[in-house]
């Protein structure tokens, strides 16, 4: 019993490093994808960047294909749960959007960048576009059942429509500060947004 107990133990302490190195890993692969896009990014480079062994890396990751896969899985997991919390918090479409994307652009404005760089990097390479399997089909039905539960007449088309919007809105705010005159025009932005597509839903930012 002791000795079942003792490798239980073991067995455990092992996982736990090894998501440790996973999550280093990941870290330092969307730390270069922020800097250099996906061209920055390789075993050798992640593996000096976050410290890590190569055998490491490839245990952990066969491909950089995979591993570009898991740092923007990992992105659309802590945007998802941040639209979550924002739409739990507020019955107004607006007031909700607005506090998802503040949220978002402080908490998560590295992963927005590397996204931002994988998918140019997809655009400018069609090998690198065959290569990946991004998980945009799982986003866009999470964007579309939240805009069913809220009113949407047409939840497929307007989560098309409301994924492209905040992702240039966010982008232009990354681009221009927190600090600019469009910085303090998003919740306005936002409103009207929420209102063409949710005209009947209370959408007013308060």
């Amino acid at each position: 019993m002791a000795g079942r107990r003792s490798r239980t133990r073991t067995t455990r302490a092992a996982q736990a490093r090894a998501q440790r190195t996973r999550g280093r890993i990941l870290a330092a692969a969307q730390q270069l994808l922020v800097e250099g896009g996906p061209a920055a990014v390789s075993h050798r480079t992640v593996s000096e960047r976050a410290a890590v062994s190569l055998g490491a890396i490839t245990y952990h990751f066969g491909s950089k294909a995979a591993m570009l896969e898991a740092v923007h899985r990992a992105h659309l997991g802590a945007v998802h749960a941040r639209a979550r919390a924002a739409a739990g918090r507020s019955g107004r479409t607006a007031r909700a959007l607005l506090d998802y994307v503040e949220r978002d652009l402080h908490e998560g404005r590295a992963g927005t960048l590397a996204a931002i760089e994988l998918a140019l990097g997809r655009a400018r390479d069609p090998a690198l576009r065959g290569q990946l399997r991004t998980p945009g089909n799982r986003s866009r039905e999470f964007a579309c059942a939240m805009l069913r539960a809220i009113g949407s007449a047409n939840p497929e088309l307007d989560s098309e429509l409301l994924t492209a919007a905040l992702v240039g809105l966010k982008l232009e705010w990354l681009a221009e500060g927190e600090r600019s005159a469009f910085a303090k025009r998003l919740p306005e932005m936002l409103e009207r947004l929420a209102e063409l597509l949710l005209p009947n839903a209370h959408s007013r930012v308060r």
